[in-house]
């Protein structure tokens, strides 16, 4: 077996876990500034820059928002969901001090929706570099899908004509987690040296 080169950039990748349960303080200015500067710094194609964050800090927005969520998933039927979220504290957005909503114009044809993944990556890479924990949230696409999100939408900041791609929640762990299992079958090499 090949040797895995380490250095803190890719610790903090193999570090990352999907963190589901967060301690209520809030994440410092410098901390909020920097993980604004790495959302800004991801690369999207063509350099379009189409996406847009909006950084919602205010634990009773939160709250709405994933209450909002529920709320479809309740008045859908959709109760394997429910009883998923119930396993897990009943929550979607874990009470995580900070959620960051990244929306996007145009259709499923198009890269910008690929773009917010990269930079959800880079936002979840980055917070486990500062020692904060994360977890990676598309389900809460429901909030927006519901009676109150475009409402809701118009409150965060998503531009007009753009919407919900995906969210990341951010905070101090208040769990451990270990990591998922990495299953080399899902990978082939072809090289010359390959195994």
């Amino acid at each position: 077996m090949a040797e895995v080169l380490s250095n803190p950039t890719l610790q903090s990748i193999f570090d990352r876990r999907s963190i589901r349960r967060f301690l209520p303080e809030p994440l410092t200015e410098a901390q909020l500034e920097t993980l604004v500067q790495v959302a800004l710094a991801s690369p999207t194609a063509r350099d379009r820059q189409a996406w847009h964050f909006s950084f919602v800090a205010d634990p009773a927005l939160i709250a709405e928002i994933g209450d909002a969520a529920v709320e479809t998933f309740r008045r859908n039927g959709d109760q394997a969901v429910l009883d998923r979220l119930a396993s897990r504290g009943g929550g979607l957005l874990y009470e995580a001090p900070l959620v960051v909503f990244l929306s996007c114009p145009g259709d499923e044809q198009d890269y910008k929706g690929l773009d917010c993944g990269i930079a959800v990556e880079n936002l979840a890479v980055a917070a486990t570099s500062m020692g904060l924990g994360s977890c990676i949230i598309a389900m809460a696409r429901a909030a927006f899908q519901g009676e109150s999100g475009a409402a809701l939408a118009r409150r965060i900041g998503v531009p007009e004509g753009s919407s919900f791609a995906i969210s990341i929640a951010v905070g101090r762990a208040a769990m451990d987690k270990d990591p998922h299992a990495r299953d080399r079958s899902k990978v082939t090499v072809l090289g010359p040296e390959a195994r």
